[in-house]
């Protein structure tokens, strides 16, 4: 019973992830006016993406389980100064954080279609394969 949910977890510490970066971004933003202000960014841990591929794991012919490796982990919040500093000592690029909000956004939104997938998948599999 404990594998029924195996997929969840790292898709739940996935999401997590990138509501934490989405905190750091923001905060980023809020910013843009803080003179000698160095805006942040999450660190991802090495092989983070490839952690979120989902992957097909067959435990029998007849089975068919969906469910991830490992668990993908946020990693430790670092400066970010590839923007270079304005007149104020300032870091933060409005275009910069902009991006990067609407890349993490997308990446949630997949995130959060595959969970939602996975618990349409428990859903049918409760109901004896009826929709």
């Amino acid at each position: 019973m404990s594998d029924l949910f195996a997929a969840l977890a790292p898709l739940g510490k996935a999401l997590d992830y990138h509501l934490e970066r989405h905190n750091v971004l923001s905060s980023n933003v809020a910013h843009v006016d803080t003179p000698g202000y160095r805006p942040k960014d999450l660190e991802r841990v090495d092989g983070f993406e490839a952690q979120l591929n989902v992957v097909l794991r067959r435990t029998s012919e007849g089975h068919m389980n969906s469910a991830m490796d490992a668990t993908p982990e946020a990693g430790r919040v670092f400066e970010d100064l590839d923007a270079g500093a304005g007149n104020d000592g300032n870091y933060v690029s409005l275009d910069r954080e902009a991006a990067k909000v609407a890349a993490n956004h997308l990446r949630y939104d997949v995130v959060s279609a595959i969970v939602s997938a996975e618990l349409r998948q428990l859903k049918f599999a409760a109901g004896d394969g009826r929709g």
